[in-house]
């Protein structure tokens, strides 16, 4: 694996670094930012009818998380190791005192591999180094990282992670450049997945979630909602427009979950910006104007939903859907896309790692436009570089006119090794011919092809201070060479 660094570019980074680690504050996470360890462990108790959570929201907050835990229903060795491995997670992360944080990471080319939740590691090298403080109310995370040969921005150095956030009876405002998911899926989101740069702006969402207390709306159940504005970088046909969105979900019932979101494009060089196209898009009714200037944003929406068959039946098995619109007929979602999936959660005996936890899915996913290859999904007549940042997704990370389906497992050997493996095939972009809008937008995979991936990551915790990753993969392509590639990391935490 070559890993080219210049002499310059080396001492930058040795200052990060070495800023870094002469910082004696420390952060205590109120925000939980996207972790594919933290979010498997919660959906295996979530599966198993341990907690009743909800995953499908990210940032989530550490509060929430332990609400769910002191109500946790505990029954087996395997769910009291689950619950143990997310509260060292929270330890690690104590009040008033500050933690930094070092990581580096080198891997292969994966040009060809499909990003998955909270899968931000797209440079052939990357390092960074991250210091905060948190206190009950509020909390400050600065993180710089060094980037060399990155798939998704050509900078050196960016700031992602970054932020500053205030609480204020229960409701969290967070202002920064932070990564969000919305939806229930294991691989991917519709409507606003993590696979591009995350776009910078103000996020406000509740910190517990406990249901309310009005005997009129306590049928509701445990409920969150988040609000987001922010302003795109890198979006060339209509310079800085703004992405809107609003999502709310409810579990009335301790086996189902339900969720609403929307997101629109709005304003930006040559388009409205006044309140009253602001109002339109906010209305959503004015969706199918076209380049006549009569559609005043690029917007999707729709509904997910979740059902738990554990307090139901005592079966370990959730279901789950998604599907979005491109556009809106008769105040409902159009020109949809569709995701669903099946988990499962158990666990077996060993005889050198005792009880092994283990949750086993599939998920399929359709971006085309009601099931057909249009060129519609994540492309519009006015903001014409579609439904992207950069060229990479703010939805699914394949882009439109996708059909996927992965089969996966996620597998913990103790509390120190955890393991994911993934079996994917998938069409993506199925019209992106050279010149069309999907091949000009989606730069993840501009052209249409057919691949076969398998994918495998290992993070061991050699210590409660140091996480080693390692992952292979190898993807198989009809237009492109079989690539078979790994990677590996390092990272310090000081707490």
């Amino acid at each position: 694996m070559s890993l080219p660094m210049n002499y310059p570019k080396l001492k930058t980074l040795s200052l990060v670094i070495s800023l870094g680690m002469a910082s004696s504050f420390a952060s205590a996470q109120n925000l939980q930012l996207n972790d594919m360890s933290l979010k498997s462990e919660l959906d295996w108790l979530q599966t198993q009818g341990v907690i009743q959570i909800s995953t499908s929201t990210w940032p989530m907050t550490a509060n929430e998380i332990s609400r769910a835990l002191d109500n946790a229903k505990v029954d087996t060795e395997a769910q009291q190791q689950i619950v143990q491995s997310i509260r060292h997670t929270l330890d690690q992360q104590p009040k008033s005192l500050v933690t930094t944080k070092l990581s580096a990471y080198g891997q292969s080319d994966r040009e060809q591999l499909p990003q998955t939740f909270a899968d931000d590691k797209n440079a052939s090298f990357q390092a960074s180094a991250q210091v905060g403080i948190s206190e009950d109310d509020w909390e400050v995370n600065l993180q710089a990282t060094y980037k060399d040969d990155d798939l998704i921005d050509d900078e050196d150095f960016g700031f992602e992670g970054s932020y500053i956030a205030g609480k204020y009876a229960n409701q969290w405002l967070v202002a920064g450049k932070i990564p969000t998911w919305w939806g229930p899926g294991h691989d991917g989101s519709l409507i606003r997945g993590d696979a591009s740069i995350p776009v910078l702006g103000l996020t406000m969402q509740r910190d517990t979630q406990a249901a309310p207390k009005n005997r009129y709306l306590s049928w509701v159940g445990p409920w969150q909602y988040q609000l987001f504005a922010g302003q795109l970088d890198d979006y060339t046909a209509a310079k800085h427009a703004k992405l809107i969105g609003m999502r709310l979900t409810a579990q009335p019932l301790d086996w189902l979950e339900l969720g609403a979101s929307r997101s629109f494009m709005w304003g930006g060089k040559g388009r409205p910006e006044d309140l009253s196209s602001f109002w339109d898009a906010l209305k959503g009714t004015e969706d199918n104007g076209g380049r006549d200037g009569g559609d005043p944003a690029n917007q999707l929406g729709g509904f997910d939903a979740r059902v738990n068959l554990a307090p139901l039946v005592n079966l370990p098995v959730g279901i789950y859907g998604q599907y979005i619109g491109e556009d809106e007929a008769g105040a409902m979602p159009a020109k949809n896309m569709y995701l669903g999936g099946i988990d499962y959660a158990s666990s077996f005996n060993t005889t050198r790692f005792g009880t092994v936890p283990y949750q086993l899915y599939t998920e399929y996913t359709d971006t085309r436009t009601s099931g057909k290859v249009r060129g519609i999904s994540y492309n519009h007549s006015n903001y014409t570089d579609g439904y992207y940042q950069h060229g990479y997704p703010l939805g699914y990370a394949l882009g439109g006119d996708t059909q996927s389906v992965a089969v996966g497992g996620k597998l913990w050997l103790d509390n120190q090794n955890f393991i994911t493996t993934k079996l994917q095939y998938a069409k993506v972009n199925q019209s992106g011919e050279v010149g069309s809008s999907s091949y000009r937008n989606n730069k993840a995979f501009p052209l249409s092809d057919k691949l076969k991936v398998v994918d495998v990551a290992w993070e061991h915790r050699l210590n409660p201070q140091v996480t080693i990753s390692s992952r292979a993969w190898a993807s198989k392509s009809d237009i492109h060479s079989t690539d078979v590639g790994g990677g590996f990391g390092l990272e310090y935490t000081n707490f």
